[in-house]
């Protein structure tokens, strides 16, 4: 038999929209942002569209809450924790073409720039998030005779989503522009590979038959993974969320994942109403390597370092856990499971 499946989905997720410190706003009146936060009375000129050249000469543009003049009355900006110290090119406004350094910081004032700079964090969560999953499945299952099938089974997948999980560390790195958190899904796995099969003893003696063996073998490629910086990058207060200016979400992938198992099993009836049953079970059995996270904190400059060229990274077993992108845990090695049943 022959199975070829294709499709997709889409769905609404939620989103954890957090406002740091209830963060510098869109607006200078009364309004609601498009994650349905309601706020009044909030200034407006705490954050600057920015752009700058990274290391590969790709030139990039991100919103920068530093940027600022100064509002009438205010003394001079004070430097905030910009890890670029103002480089950045304001791209629009009346400070257009000036680097944010000559136009100036956040106020020192923070009651200037915050609605309440003694809250650090204000969460809101909304079901704004969205995904689409579209993916095919061809499948082959052929039964050769009574005692020996064989199934093969390949998926090729890809997952989009703007929001990870229900919690504020997976918030949008931007909360007045939710679509620029647009990216691969953690759980996208582009292509995934299942072989199986069943071979059941043909013989009838009491001792040798009743055996049963079913090896499978499975891989799947590796799960998208977020680049972190690990620190603050457009000075909106929340650092759990902050990727290296330049980066999409998600752009790194994750390892793949292969592995071999078996089980072997033993049915004998003892007598009218007593069944034996012996397992032998073993999982991983080529004691293949497989790892299973990344370290994913790379600093807010990674674009900016020498010899960079892309944020599609994958993790290296040349580097230790604690360095950037090296692997930090793994699945288990090879595993061994025995069993006996006895039904009566």
């Amino acid at each position: 038999m022959i199975l070829v499946a294709g499709g997709f989905s889409t769905y609404l997720n939620s989103v954890g929209t957090s406002f740091s410190r209830a963060r510098f706003a869109q607006l200078t009146t009364t309004g609601t942002l498009d994650t349905g936060y309601s706020f009044s009375s909030i200034r407006m000129w705490g954050q600057a569209n920015v752009q700058l050249p990274l290391a590969n000469g790709k030139i990039i543009q991100y919103r920068n809450w530093n940027g600022c003049v100064p509002p009438s009355g205010q003394q001079t900006c004070a430097a905030p924790a910009d890890p670029l110290g103002g480089q950045e090119v304001i791209v629009s406004g009346p400070n257009a073409g000036k680097s944010v350094l000559t136009a100036g910081y956040p106020c020192a004032n923070p009651f200037a720039c915050f609605v309440n700079p003694l809250i650090v964090q204000n969460n809101q969560y909304t079901a704004a998030a969205s995904a689409l999953y579209e993916g095919g499945i061809l499948e082959v299952k052929k039964r050769f005779s009574n005692s020996f099938t064989l199934l093969g089974n390949y998926t090729y997948s890809k997952g989009f989503d703007t929001s990870t999980d229900f919690n504020s560390d997976y918030g949008p790195q931007d909360p007045t522009n939710l679509g620029l958190d647009r990216g691969l899904s953690a759980f996208d796995e582009r292509h995934k590979v299942v072989i199986a099969g069943v071979f059941d003893s043909p013989w009838k003696s009491p001792v040798i038959s009743g055996f049963q063996l079913a090896p499978i073998f499975s891989y799947n490629s590796g799960h998208p993974f977020n680049l972190l910086a690990g620190g603050e990058v457009n000075g909106n207060n929340h650092t759990t969320n902050q990727r290296p200016i330049g980066a999409g979400r998600d752009t790194g992938l994750g390892p793949s994942y292969t592995a071999f198992d078996m089980r072997l099993s033993w049915h004998h009836k003892i007598q009218e109403k007593a069944t034996l049953l012996l397992t032998a079970e073993g999982f991983n059995i080529a004691n293949h390597t497989n790892f299973a996270s990344v370290n994913n904190e790379v600093g807010p400059l990674f674009g900016f370092a020498p010899g960079f060229t892309t944020f599609n990274v994958h993790g290296s077993r040349f580097l230790s856990p604690s360095q950037p992108l090296g692997f930090t845990s793994a699945f288990p090695k090879r595993e061994i499971q025995l069993g006996l049943r006895l039904t009566f």
